[in-house]
């Protein structure tokens, strides 16, 4: 079960890029987690929702599409499938970071948006101190953080995958502990 600070802090993360997401939209939640309660949570106003992760149950309706998958190098979804990607607190978790954004590019439509939360290397130690010492967040999700990035580092990644770099804006949140990165294609 999460705690009080696990669902704060996803709370504020979620804040942050719903207003990036357009009426009718279809989207794609990379690591959307074993509930995807992101895409539940934009129900009322996204045409569909597509949720990846290793962790939930494949189901499908009118409105959704949930996918237990494993994300290392590839993407199951056909090209330009999607208007947005968003990944929240995702690309930390990733062995191949680089090629998942590539993925992103693949599968957005022309002028759609990737939106991505990550926290930055000033996150660490807190996050460490947070979960090992006072056991305030989930210890395994921290354990599984294999980078932490700042939006400077992403952008780049982002232009090697596709991404120009006048579509791409980022900024702080959180203290600058946390990056959020705004890509068009």
């Amino acid at each position: 079960m999460k705690s009080f600070l696990d669902k704060l802090f996803r709370r504020l993360r979620l804040g942050k890029i719903i207003r990036y997401i357009p009426n009718d939209s279809v989207v794609c939640d990379i690591g959307c987690g074993r509930e995807a309660i992101f895409l539940k949570s934009i129900s009322s106003f996204i045409k569909q929702g597509i949720g990846l992760d290793d962790k939930i149950e494949n189901y499908t309706d009118s409105k959704f599409e949930f996918r237990r998958f494993k994300i290392i190098d590839s993407l199951p979804i056909e090209k330009e499938k999607c208007d947005i990607v968003t990944m929240v607190a995702f690309l930390e978790h990733l062995d191949k970071p680089q090629l998942i954004l590539g993925e992103s590019f693949r599968i957005l439509k022309k002028g759609g948006k990737l939106i991505l939360t990550t926290p930055t290397p000033l996150a660490k130690s807190i996050l460490e101190f947070l979960s090992f010492k006072l056991r305030l967040i989930d210890e395994n999700e921290i354990r599984d953080h294999k980078n932490y990035f700042w939006p400077k580092d992403i952008q780049k990644m982002l232009e090697e995958n596709g991404f120009e770099g006048k579509n791409i804006k980022s900024n702080y949140f959180e203290f600058f502990l946390n990056g959020l990165v705004v890509a068009k294609k």
